[in-house]
């Protein structure tokens, strides 16, 4: 009978460790979808637990900010490495042609 328990925005702010603000904000959304015909504004634990497994906060700026960095990193790493590539295949060429003749 555990599927069939219902939270409150208060419950499940708890168990989110978040504010029932952030709830409100995520059922005003859409996210959160309030069962039918009970009284006040409650959600059932399937329906949690099926969200639980997907990612319902966008990143705040200094995530956002964290991950531009990162894919900058990133980039510049992968042109070095494409440098190195090159000038490999560049000095292994002749040896390669070499093989082939």
């Amino acid at each position: 009978m555990e599927n069939y328990k219902l939270l409150t925005q208060k419950d499940l702010a708890e168990r989110w460790q978040t504010s029932v603000r952030s709830i409100e904000e995520l059922r005003n959304k859409g996210t959160l979808k309030p069962c039918d015909n009970v009284p006040g504004i409650k959600f059932t634990l399937e329906h949690i637990v099926a969200l639980e497994g997907t990612d319902l906060q966008e990143p705040t700026i200094l995530e956002q900010r964290r991950l531009l960095k990162q894919i900058k990193i990133l980039e510049e790493e992968n042109e070095r490495l494409n440098e190195i590539l090159n000038k490999t295949l560049l000095v292994l060429s002749p040896v390669l042609k070499n093989r082939e003749g």
